[in-house]
């Protein structure tokens, strides 16, 4: 049985519901019209009650939190994942802002992200699922914005056939959100596999659109990526409620003196308020001018950057950034090849600092999808490690692209992984290969060791 643990997050703090929380307020809340409207329970409720309600629940020792504020101490509402589904890995969310008074102010979507955390990387689950009924439209739009999707009730649990029409079934997964669409082919020809050059318009718009239907919610781009910011931001002017999280990077040869224009004017590009994350483009650049680091920090602060990060290749460059406290975030290259033998220490050592880890280059920029005849004579001596992982698929009967993503996704201390696609239909293959549950023999994987080492970074291709 999940132990429920106190928890915190920037404005609120999460306390196990339990009989101190039992009061006239909360009385209240259960006979307020507005507050149970599309609640199962409540509209009868006396102290007497709810107090056999919360004796109930504390022998049950489900994960149900009060919602304090943590200045105030005050109680304002509840959240809860009940029932767990042991064998799926799935719980089912639900959540209460009880004093009005608190409405709009962003509090439900803090504790549900919290929560939703907490759910995915301590307890275990690999996906969040809810109810929400079609009139309640604040809280669809709400769950849409955490990365909820609707699904068809034919193909979820049993004891949801029978739910009533009103209602909609929605899921959130743990693989899904882990993911960060990169766009570079939106703009240039890119990757060593890519043979049909920059993604066309029409295609990139059917792209976009499967993602977030699917739950991706975060993409990566960069100012040097051709057109692909305009593309972007173009697709959320036209369809202004699939707008999703942007990380970018810093142009290469942008002054200083104007950075903070320059990202104003892409986010208005971009049609978004703000960056979910944004980079210094290399370390080299991060050594040859620290302005750019007070720069970004002073973004930060008036709120067009909500997280600072910084673009690596070594693992020298990732131990000598961790102690600047400068950086929410580094993104490094990590795959099969380039894997946990020569990553995870230094990924833990940045962890260690509260330093996000996300991981690009996943599929060795597609070099991993080339033929053994058609890889290129420099980089030949990759062939015989490549030749390895394609036995390692074969004996479980999946193809390397699978082997690739799946192996990425199984190792709990990378926070995002970033990878592109040429076409949709690479797309919703990755798609239906992230939700796919495969067990991957990770561990001869990671007695893989390349000692061609600067043959794992492209730039020296």
């Amino acid at each position: 049985m999940n132990k429920t643990v106190t928890l915190r997050s920037e404005r609120l703090t999460y306390e196990p519901l339990n009989m101190q929380h039992l009061s006239e307020k909360y009385v209240n809340w259960m006979n307020d019209k507005d507050v149970n409207i599309y609640m199962s329970s409540g509209g009868d409720y006396t102290l007497e009650k709810l107090r056999l309600f919360l004796l109930d629940q504390q022998k049950k020792k489900i994960l149900f939190w009060a919602i304090i504020k943590t200045n105030t101490k005050e109680h304002i509402g509840n959240i809860k994942i009940d029932p767990i589904d042991e064998k799926r890995k799935s719980g089912e969310y639900g959540i209460m802002i009880g004093n009005k008074l608190e409405w709009g102010k962003g509090y439900a979507k803090e504790a549900s992200k919290t929560i939703i955390k907490y759910c995915f990387e301590e307890i275990g689950l690999n996906e969040i699922t809810l109810g929400v009924n079609k009139s309640n439209i604040n809280a669809i739009k709400l769950y849409d914005r955490l990365g909820f999707i609707k699904f068809n009730r034919k193909i979820s649990p049993d004891k949801y056939y029978n739910i009533k029409d009103e209602i909609i079934r929605m899921s959130k997964n743990k693989n899904i959100d882990k993911i960060i669409l990169g766009t570079a082919q939106f703009g240039m020809d890119y990757g060593i596999n890519n043979l049909n050059g920059k993604i066309n318009q029409e295609e990139i718009y059917k792209i976009l659109e499967y993602s977030y239907d699917n739950g991706i919610r975060n993409i990566d781009t960069a100012e040097i990526y051709g057109n692909s910011i305009e593309t972007i931001g173009e697709f959320h002017r036209q369809f202004p409620q699939k707008k999703f999280k942007v990380f970018s990077k810093v142009n290469y040869g942008n002054n200083n003196t104007c950075f903070s224009s320059n990202i104003i004017t892409n986010l208005k590009k971009l049609g978004v308020d703000n960056y979910e994350g944004y980079m210094i483009h290399n370390y080299q650049l991060f050594k040859s001018d620290q302005r750019l680091v007070t720069a970004m920090l002073d973004a930060k602060k008036s709120g067009i950057i909500l997280k600072n990060g910084i673009s690596l290749y070594s693992n020298f460059e990732v131990y000598d950034i961790i102690d600047e406290n400068t950086f929410d975030f580094i993104q490094l290259p990590f795959n099969l090849l380039d894997n946990s033998k020569k990553r995870e220490s230094v990924i833990k050592s940045a962890k260690s600092k509260d330093i996000e880890t996300y991981v690009r280059s996943i599929f060795l920029q597609g070099l991993f999808f080339k033929s053994q005849s058609s890889i290129p004579y420099n980089l030949k001596p990759l062939k015989k490690y490549i030749k390895k992982l394609i036995k390692i698929g074969l004996d479980i009967n999946i193809d390397i692209n699978e082997l690739a993503l799946k192996y990425s996704l199984s190792k709990s201390y990378i926070d995002k992984i970033i990878f592109g696609i040429d076409n949709l239909s690479q797309l919703e293959k990755n798609i239906d290969i992230i939700k796919n549950e495969v067990q991957i023999p990770s561990v001869k994987i990671d007695k893989i060791n390349v000692l061609e080492n600067e043959l794992l970074n492209p730039t020296n291709w």
